[in-house]
């Protein structure tokens, strides 16, 4: 395994609804990097790995558990681990994340929908 990595040189990785995302594994953790076009959204899941979300650009309604926030430029979230959260990008550019997740999920791996994924 590698200890370091170029952003350039990670392979974009298609999700749904046009958004994508690179994503680098350790042993313990990973972290994708999305990109989600304007007013794209990804439904209601939940997953078993808790999250933390950075937001780099753009601007995102997160619901997590029934609560939501509109989170902008600099804004962060935690989703603990099999949480039901959501998002949509309610900005008329793409949105950038962080994404960080323990213990690592492998990211290409379909997510548990508790709504269908349209």
């Amino acid at each position: 395994m590698s200890v370091f990595y170029e952003l350039r040189d990670l392979s974009n990785i298609p999700l749904l609804n046009g958004v994508t995302m690179k994503a680098v594994y350790g042993d313990k953790s990973s972290v994708a990097f999305v990109d989600l076009p304007a007013f794209s959204r990804i439904p209601l899941h939940h997953h078993s790995s808790e999250q933390i979300g950075i937001v780099l650009d753009g601007e995102i309604e997160y619901t997590v558990e029934g609560e939501t926030k509109v989170c902008g430029k600099g804004s962060m979230f935690i989703v603990p681990p099999n949480a039901n959260h959501s998002l949509v990008v309610v900005s008329s550019k793409t949105a950038k994340l962080v994404d960080i997740f323990t213990p690592k999920r492998e990211l290409t791996k379909a997510l548990t929908y508790v709504e269908p994924a349209k």
